[in-house]
């Protein structure tokens, strides 16, 4: 059975038990093989980026689950691929001092996945980074709101020489998260 003569059904079963015997290397040339073989397919696409952020190619797993998601739109394990992708790539772009790609990743991860507090914390975090405190103060208290324990990051955040505010009176700044 070459890729070309296997269903689709069977190349992806195949490449899920490849991935399930930790052969996730051998599993994405196969849907590789599947994608070339047949027409795009939801549920390869799924994989490959699963695959993807699992060797930690953030990109590539972006591009497989919004391939996948334009095909399934609501669909919830590709939702949660998708918003852990972006989640990786705003980490990969801070690393590589990329802000506006970083803050990009970071929307479009909580787009995905709006309850995710360290990616609202992190959108401030860059935020204040480029100098917009009143959206950084916003993100923040989204953040803060969501889960009352990021207080301490937000304010270690905060108090960093070149870009934060000084809050010397810590209620004050739980007033003011509430309120951003």
């Amino acid at each position: 059975m070459t890729p070309a003569t296997a269903s689709i059904e069977d190349l992806l079963g195949l490449a899920i038990r490849l991935v399930n015997a930790g052969q996730p290397e051998r599993a994405r040339v196969l849907c590789e093989q599947a994608r070339a073989a047949h027409a795009p397919h939801p549920a390869v696409l799924q994989l490959l980026a699963v695959i993807d952020l699992q060797r930690g190619d953030a990109a590539a797993a972006v591009d497989s689950a919004t391939a996948s998601l334009v095909l399934r739109p609501d669909h919830a394990p590709t939702l949660r691929a998708a918003a852990d992708a972006w989640f990786a790539l705003s980490l990969q772009r801070h690393a590589a001092h990329d802000l506006a790609g970083e803050t990009q990743a970071l929307r479009e991860s909580l787009r995905l996945a709006p309850e995710r507090v360290e990616a609202e914390v992190n959108l401030g975090i860059a935020l204040q980074d480029a100098g917009e405190m009143a959206e950084a103060m916003r993100a923040y208290g989204r953040a803060f709101r969501r889960r009352e324990d990021s207080f301490g990051r937000i304010a270690h955040a905060l108090a960093t020489p070149n870009h934060g505010r000084l809050w010397l009176d810590l209620d004050a700044l739980r007033a003011a998260l509430r309120a951003a």
